[in-house]
């Protein structure tokens, strides 16, 4: 995705922080010296950036807020273009100030915020735990959930803020469309939280989601990318008809974030513990695989130790990191088997078998039968 607002709009306003330094008053840390324009933005409560430890709720003022963040660590630089319905700005970091934001403490939100990365890798500061989300990946997080990220390494991340009402009119949309076209799916997930965000005694769940792409993130980029640059493009050169367009790019990105073709979605409440959610991210992995990951590419993609990482599996299913994989293709093999026109050589070679003895054998010994006996069952029984 690219965003590069230069429209001279009247509303429009950069905020730039350079110039000599002078020293921060008491209520910042005496290590820190800062210029007089970057001690008028750390003190800005409106930026949501810079999150003071006396405010640690952050609300939004207008129906949704949109937060283009690109991050270039090693030329010590952050920006970030912020939009609200009617209105744009911009903010620019250098390492000073980026620096300073590596200690905010922890916040939350009075609205729903949807965390999409576009390029690199994000690091978030999610209540106790920290998780590294990578290009194409999603976080949706309630208003109950504590977060921060860093501003490290290089990325572009956009950020969506939605607040009560306007989630309302997403919904009543998303609905009557639905009651068009194809019964709701009242079980999706994404839309339970959303709805769940209106009821009283549900809105402060510590819930939060992770969406993992399962095609390629290019692929979902084309999707969101136009709508992400209409969506920006209608609040820049505001015209008659620009929030109807706004309000219907939103919607069609609500659509695609509850596609299953285009994301797995799991549900995480923040007071399960660590080892859960990362027996999520194996089984996501393994998925995505076809069960063919080693214990050393789990440990390089999740960042602990192998062993580890085994004990984990063997605590949630009793089988070692090879064992779970050889069950993540055989089960693969048997859906396919069962709902599928595939032939067995088809399935095997998809699954990345260069031994067809070795896949039946492993076959038999899990479903007590071959494929072939299998398919014919099958057939009589009906899909599995």
């Amino acid at each position: 995705m690219t965003a590069h607002p230069n429209n001279p709009r009247s509303n429009a306003k950069k905020s730039t922080v350079n110039g000599s330094y002078a020293h921060s008053p008491g209520s910042l840390p005496p290590e820190h010296a800062f210029s007089p324009e970057e001690l008028e933005l750390l003190s800005d409560l409106s930026n949501p950036l810079v999150i003071s430890r006396g405010m640690s709720l952050y609300s939004i003022q207008t129906p949704f807020m949109i937060m283009l963040e690109t991050c270039r660590e090693q030329d010590g630089l952050c920006n970030i273009f912020q939009f609200t319905q009617r209105s744009y700005h911009s903010i620019q970091l250098n390492k000073n100030i980026v620096d300073f934001t590596r200690s905010r403490p922890l916040h939350r939100h009075s609205c729903i915020e949807i965390m999409y990365v576009l390029q690199g890798h994000v690091t978030n500061h999610v209540e106790n735990q920290i998780f590294t989300y990578e290009a194409g990946e999603c976080c949706i997080m309630n208003k109950n959930i504590r977060h921060s990220e860093d501003f490290t390494g290089d990325f572009q991340a956009v950020f969506l803020m939605l607040r009560d009402d306007f989630i309302t009119e997403l919904l009543a949309e998303y609905y009557e469309m639905a009651s068009v076209t194809a019964k709701p799916d009242d079980a999706n997930l994404v839309l339970q939280l959303f709805q769940d965000s209106q009821n009283q005694s549900l809105q402060f769940d510590k819930v939060y989601m992770d969406c993992f792409p399962v095609i390629p993130a290019d692929d979902i980029l084309e999707k969101t990318s136009p709508l992400f640059n209409s969506i920006l493009n209608e609040i820049i050169n505001l015209r008659p008809g620009s929030l109807f367009y706004i309000k219907g790019s939103f919607s069609r990105i609500l659509q695609l974030m509850t596609d299953p073709t285009l994301f797995s979605i799991n549900r995480i409440h923040s007071e399960s513990d660590n080892q859960e959610y990362l027996f999520s991210k194996i089984t996501h992995i393994m998925k995505s695989s076809h069960g063919r990951c080693t214990r050393e590419e789990l440990s390089s993609q999740l960042h602990y130790n192998g062993e580890y990482l085994n004990r984990i599996i063997k605590k949630y299913t009793g089988q070692t990191i090879l064992e779970y994989g050889q069950s993540v293709y055989l089960e693969e093999a048997r859906m396919m088997l069962a709902g599928t026109d595939k032939s067995i050589s088809a399935i095997i070679d998809e699954l990345g078998f260069s031994n067809r003895s070795h896949f039946y054998r492993l076959f038999e010994k899990a479903y007590g039968q071959t494929p072939l006996d299998y398919r014919k069952k099958c057939k009589y029984a009906g899909p599995q």
